[in-house]
């Protein structure tokens, strides 16, 4: 209420002082028209120049006239006018850190009558303001134990549509940073996404970069790389535990896992409100405790999507996914029925999974009892739950997943001969087909050539980014990048290589990328 009082108090301060300047005698004072030439709308990018010219009719001396271009600026309050110019004509550099969002403003020129503070105003203009993207193509989280950066690559096939003959590759390894009074983010890096990649029409402005380490985060803008925030700025105050487990994205929506619990953001939204679901530790058996990853079925059978639940070991569909309802967890337990697993007692820890093989679903398992490996196959588009569980592939045989040398699995959608994984020392080719067992070889070239990777391998990806709107990446599941490091600061480098999805194999190597420290993971920046 004092607050009010004061609020009225400065008004009617105000209007007082206005009313005071009412001594002048107006009647036989000149007046002056004036007008925007270019009545628009105008449009430019942040960082262009906007020029305009003015239509000025009087009889009063030019020196007794103050010209003011002003902009109309969005407050919780009022909607004030606001100077950014002076002169009788405008040649201004439309970079001012307040206006710079994707909007139509609103301008005037205001004239002043200095000699008894009389004001003119011009007809008012709307100038259509659009953000330029930063640079296109790769972005690379890196950095040793302590920081990590954000590199960016902008090559040809990191790019969504395909560039015109001609296109430079360029790399900056230290993207973030520079873009940041050369600050890095704290700790080893172990997430990156890119929210939106194509654009929201909605709201452009939340389109973000969310990078998250061991003990630290940074919420970036997408179009200036410039650190708006941290993991718990995504969220209305007090409703996230602050422990940042891992972000999932589906059509326009985000979904963001944090201390077991999940939230959801759309587009029009730059923060999260309460979670869709809440973990709750004292539900017991009734409560799920998700792994961080959604995964989107092709088809409806089973449900809108799956999750894994980390205490139960089990898979878990979600009838409706926009409210969370419905959950089930895909518990096979009628005698009789033959199957290769129970997907709702999987009685192994989840370690990788993604969209792969013949029938849609490939998750490597390590098993709680004996810490054997497994790969479980399942057809995401069945609609019995019978029909979900397809064939389950020991690895015990397999000496460096035996071992636990492998350093990352990838698969490819939708083909028996893209599964892949990577250890220190190579990254190895295999198929998933109906069952068979699994002999895993050296990745090589079309000819059969041998690809050749210096230093240790840190990372390997498929590269499949969630495109919303437009037609998605053109290079979809066919790019494989593999990161290596030599040991030293500035040894790091990114291999990028097209593969064959029939034959699984390397058709091209795409480009080598140099001057990282160890990569610690890769994606899309598309907008």
């Amino acid at each position: 209420m004092k607050k009010l009082y004061w609020i009225f108090f400065v008004a009617m301060t105000w209007c007082g002082c206005y009313e005071d300047k009412g001594n002048y005698d107006y009647r036989n004072l000149e007046d002056v028209q004036v007008a925007i030439k270019e009545e628009g709308p105008h449009s430019l990018m942040y960082g262009e120049t906007l020029k305009l010219t003015s239509d000025v009719k009087t009889s009063i001396p030019d020196v007794d006239l103050r010209y003011d271009w002003e902009v109309q600026m969005d407050t919780i309050w009022f909607d004030p006018f606001v100077a950014v110019a002076q002169g009788r004509d405008l040649d201004y550099k439309w970079e001012n850190a307040v206006l710079n969002k994707e909007k139509t403003y609103k301008m005037r020129l205001n004239v002043t009558q200095i000699s008894n503070g009389r004001h003119f105003y011009s007809n008012v203009v709307d100038v259509m303001l659009s953000m330029a993207p930063t640079a296109l193509g790769l972005m690379v989280l890196h950095g040793d134990e302590n920081t990590s950066d954000i590199g960016v690559i902008e090559a040809a096939e990191f790019q969504l549509v395909k560039p015109a003959t001609g296109f430079i590759n360029k790399t900056d390894v230290a993207y973030y940073s520079a873009k940041n009074r050369n600050q890095k983010i704290a700790g080893k890096g172990t997430g990156l996404w890119q929210t939106f990649l194509t654009g929201s029409t909605v709201a452009p402005d939340n389109i973000v970069i969310i990078a998250l380490t061991e003990n630290s985060s940074a919420v970036v803008k997408s179009k200036t790389m410039e650190k708006e925030g941290e993991w718990n700025d995504l969220f209305l105050g007090g409703l996230n535990v602050g422990q940042p487990e891992g972000i999932s994205m589906y059509n326009y929506n985000l979904y963001i896992f944090d201390g077991g619990d999940i939230f959801t953001r759309q587009p029009y939204k730059y923060r999260v409100a309460v979670p869709l679901y809440e973990y709750d530790e004292g539900r017991d058996g009734h409560g799920y405790r998700f792994y961080p990853q959604l995964f989107i079925p092709s088809g409806r059978g089973i449900g809108q999507s799956i999750l894994f639940d980390v205490n139960k070991c089990g898979f878990v569909s979600v009838g409706q996914i926009y409210d969370f309802s419905y959950l089930a967890l895909l518990d096979i337990n009628e005698p009789g029925i033959q199957i290769p697993f129970n997907p709702g007692d999987m009685r192994a820890d989840l370690l990788y999974w993604d969209a792969g093989g013949k029938y849609g679903m490939l998750a490597v398992m390590k098993s709680k009892s004996d810490g054997s490996y497994f790969i479980a196959e399942m057809n995401d588009a069945a609609n019995d739950i019978k029909d979900f569980p397809k064939y389950k592939y020991e690895l015990s045989h397999i000496n460096d997943v035996k071992s636990g040398n492998v350093v990352d699995w990838a698969f490819g959608k939708n083909q028996i001969n893209m599964g892949y994984y990577a250890t220190p020392q190579g990254v190895y080719h295999f198929s998933v087909d109906d069952g068979n067992l699994i002999r895993p070889s050296e990745l090589v070239m079309e000819n059969n050539s041998k690809v050749e990777f210096d230093g240790d391998i840190t990372l390997m990806k498929i590269l499949k980014p969630q495109v919303t709107g437009g037609k998605g990446y053109y290079m979809d599941n066919v790019v494989m990048v593999v990161g290596t490091y030599g040991g030293t600061s500035g040894s790091g480098k990114l291999y990028s290589l097209e593969l064959d999805p029939n034959s699984g194999k390397v058709k091209s190597q795409l480009g080598i990328y140099e001057g990282f420290d160890r990569i610690q993971e890769v994606e899309i920046k598309g907008y």
